[in-house]
């Protein structure tokens, strides 16, 4: 006899059934696991907001001698609440900077990293040297 009978293609239907509920299921949760572009994009803002806070305070220093890891982040080194230019950090997100005093052995340059973690992820460096505008 050729073919399939009634029984074989009734087991073979409940296993591709089986199998396909479980593959959605890993899609299901990969998806709802991963953060969302706008939350991705609330991360970068964020970020790109302290940089820019933290930039504006190096010109301000006007000189890498007077920027120092205890002034370079007016956010940490001030109440973020009560400084006007620190932006309210949303609920799900944290932001943090670092500053580092030297770079590659060399103490012309500030290596300053600004990371956004939560809900959406984000970082951005940023390499400052000692030249004047």
């Amino acid at each position: 006899m050729q073919g399939f009978t009634l029984i074989e293609l009734i087991i073979f239907i409940m296993v591709v059934g089986i199998l396909a509920i479980g593959l959605m299921q890993t899609f299901t949760n990969t998806l709802f696991g991963s953060s969302r572009p706008s939350q991705t994009l609330v991360a970068t803002g964020l970020a790109r907001e302290r940089m820019e806070l933290i930039l504006g305070q190096r010109r301000k220093a006007m000189g890498l001698t007077t920027f120092t890891n205890a002034n370079f982040d007016p956010c940490t080194s001030a109440p973020a609440a009560t400084h006007s230019a620190c932006t309210p950090i949303p609920s799900g997100y944290t932001v943090t900077s670092s500053y580092a005093a030297t770079w590659s052995g060399s103490s012309n340059y500030r290596d300053i990293t600004v990371t956004v973690s939560g809900k959406g992820d984000a970082t951005l460096k940023a390499l400052v040297t000692d030249l004047q505008q």
